[in-house]
């Protein structure tokens, strides 16, 4: 066999090799867009809602202003009575984000409903009078209990945060606050905090 013959056949050997080896598969990753598609960036309804740095009720001659703490970095609210010109109290409210609601009564009681948050609340509702101390708290199981009324319609009906379903109203002839809940009509009473149900509204 001439010399020249093996090296022929060792280059169609070769080539012989290349076209019968299967290709190998690479492995992959997953499309980028598939990765991005399961991660969802936070909208505007995921972030908590909050009230206004500063907010003012007044019932001449007084006048309740309730802001943030600390601009709403912490849920903490502070609440300052006047009388005219003149602070006659100033505190921490317990409530996170301040109070839902709030009154002024004839003599300068202060009633606050409710948290601005959410939830049963044992805040729901806290009388002040004028020199700043607490006459009652009432909770939301303190409610429920003197109307009388199932917790699942309260919430149901409610409208305005856990259990109301408008916002508060003073009674004109009378140191009372009306508040509609469940169908009814809730009635504080700014002297003392005595809740009561009114069966005539």
């Amino acid at each position: 066999m001439p010399k020249l013959l093996f090296p022929i056949l060792a280059v169609v050997a070769i080539a012989g090799l290349i076209v019968l080896w299967p290709p190998q598969k690479r492995a992959s990753l997953p499309p980028a867009q598939t990765i991005a598609a399961d991660i969802e960036p936070m909208t505007t309804a995921d972030r908590i809602a909050q009230p206004p740095l500063r907010q003012t009720f007044t019932n001449e001659p007084y006048r309740l202003v309730i802001s943030a703490a600390d601009q709403w970095q912490t849920p903490r609210a502070r609440g300052q009575l006047y009388e005219g010109d003149t602070l006659r109290w100033q505190k921490d409210l317990p409530h996170e984000y301040g109070p839902r609601f709030a009154l002024i009564g004839p003599a300068g009681q202060v009633l606050l409903l409710d948290e601005f948050i959410n939830v049963a609340s044992p805040y729901a509702l806290t009388l002040i009078d004028l020199d700043g101390e607490v006459v009652v708290q009432r909770s939301f199981d303190d409610v429920q209990k003197a109307l009388d009324i199932s917790p699942a319609i309260l919430t149901e009906q409610a409208t305005s945060g856990w259990w109301i379903s408008a916002p508060p109203r003073l009674h004109v002839r009378s140191s009372r606050a009306l508040v509609e809940t469940g169908g009814t009509t809730l009635e504080v009473d700014l002297a003392t905090g005595e809740l009561s149900r009114r069966a005539d509204l």
